[in-house]
């Protein structure tokens, strides 16, 4: 069985487009989304409308679609500027984001535990009980193992870091599949991982897809979406920008 799993298109709809022709390619058994669908990027609601056409066997939520359908969150603070960043990028989307989509968006599970070709498998966007926590490709052997909730789980799949990696812990497979839109790896290609089952045998890859990342900075101008230059800035370089003042002045 293969499983393509996608997770933090950040409303890149170039780069969601590229990686949905590669992942056809592939002939995926099932699609598995890690969350982060929308926010931060110029197409959120065109992203939702390719997840749901690519008919995903699961989806789960993550911080983003928490933030857009809950804001604004207890300790707000409109004089904190990252704060207000948040604040633009939520009317942004929901502007252009259909009611339907988000109470889909916001009715979404925080995780699942699903059985592939007899292997359990879970997904979180970040964490177990933590669509925040960012386990990183560094993290220890007892930090990626800890991710398991069920003792029979194999498989794990998430996402939210923005940067990929395939690693071992005590038995279990943790798969991150980086991100479509927002890569914060150094290579700015669109990231996703294919999962292949064969029996007892699991198999992932890293798969990363060129887009064309002016045309999304472009899109973005035209359509005036805030605070281009921190998303310009990251997927131009693949690295994460919200902690560069100088991205963030006038924010």
């Amino acid at each position: 069985m293969r499983l393509a799993v996608i997770s933090d298109m950040h409303g890149n709809g170039i780069a969601f487009e590229a990686v949905i022709t590669d992942l056809k390619r592939q002939s995926p058994d099932a699609v598995l989304c890690l969350g982060d669908v929308t926010m931060r990027g110029p197409q959120p609601a065109e992203c939702v409308a390719m997840l749901r056409a690519l008919g995903p066997m699961a989806v789960v939520k993550g911080n983003q679609e928490h933030l857009l359908t809950r804001f604004p969150w207890p300790g707000y603070n409109a004089a904190v500027p990252l704060h207000e960043l948040h604040r633009r990028a939520v009317e942004y989307d929901r502007a252009r984001l259909s009611a339907a989509d988000q109470v889909w968006l916001g009715a979404l599970p925080e995780s699942l535990t699903l059985t592939f070709a007899g292997v359990q498998a879970e997904l979180h966007h970040a964490a177990p009980g933590d669509m925040h926590r960012s386990l990183f490709p560094w993290a220890s052997v007892d930090e990626l193992s800890a991710l398991r909730t069920d003792g029979a789980t194999r498989l794990i799949l998430v996402g939210h870091i923005h940067q990929p990696f395939v690693r071992q812990a005590h038995g279990v497979q943790i798969v991150n599949a980086g991100s479509v839109g927002y890569p914060f790896d150094g290579d700015p290609r669109a990231s996703y991982a294919i999962i292949d089952i064969d029996g007892n045998s699991l198999g992932a890859q890293i798969r990363r897809v060129p887009y064309d990342i002016e045309s999304a900075i472009a899109d973005a101008r035209d359509r005036e979406m805030p605070d281009i230059a921190p998303f310009a800035w990251a997927i131009r370089h693949a690295a994460f920008p919200y902690n560069r003042p100088e991205l963030l002045q006038g924010a």
